[in-house]
């Protein structure tokens, strides 16, 4: 599966491997400015990626409340099996 897999779907699945993604971090990490988009093409593919709500101040110090991503058990084990290895 993972010759499916895009350049930015690996590295998105990288990052997750070693812990839960901030949104705005997985744009950047990706090298995409659609993380939502990107996530939901990983899901489109058998993974869950819940998207966790966190509560967060922005520059004007208003409560905003961004994505945080993370794998569940069985999206690692895809992940592992997609990314051809041991990676974390």
């Amino acid at each position: 599966m993972s010759r499916f897999l895009t350049q930015r779907e690996k590295r998105a699945l990288l990052a997750l491997m070693n812990g839960d993604v901030m949104r705005e971090n997985l744009d950047s990490i990706a090298g995409c400015s659609n993380g939502p988009a990107l996530v939901a093409g990983l899901r489109s593919k058998g993974l869950s990626i819940p998207c966790e709500r966190v509560e967060r101040y922005d520059k004007d110090g208003n409560a905003c409340y961004p994505g945080r991503y993370s794998l569940m058990p069985e999206d690692r084990v895809l992940a592992l099996e997609w990314l051809g290895g041991n990676h974390g």
